[in-house]
């Protein structure tokens, strides 16, 4: 890294909206960054039917984060709750279609209401 690097700005909101649990990626989620989305997600309180995870304001998604998708996919299956993925903006989203990843997640439009 050089004295001029600036990472760029990321953040994670999280949400409880009844049985919904969302969890809104910020910025550029990358390796520094992906312990924070991982920490969200742990950090929900139990008993949520659905995890959203909002990735409509993600400028960049690494495959950390996707390694967290589908360990979150995963233990959904095996604890009793839906993952849902609000889609990234396009040059996000491509990534996820490249990899065909639209076969094991579940992709939706915008967060629900």
């Amino acid at each position: 890294m050089t004295d001029t690097f600036r990472a760029p700005p990321f953040s994670v909101e999280a949400e409880r909206r009844g049985t919904t649990a969302i969890v809104a990626v910020i910025g550029e989620l990358d390796i520094a960054t992906a312990p924070r989305f991982q920490e969200a997600i742990t950090k929900l309180e139990a008993g949520y039917a659905t995890l959203v995870v909002d990735l409509s304001k993600c400028t960049f998604f690494a495959s950390s984060g996707i390694s967290i998708l589908l360990e979150e996919n995963h233990r959904g299956e095996t604890n009793g709750f839906e993952l849902l993925v609000v889609k990234a903006p396009p040059e996000v989203q491509r990534m996820f279609d490249l990899a065909r990843l639209d076969h094991k997640l579940t992709f939706i439009e915008q967060p629900p209401a």
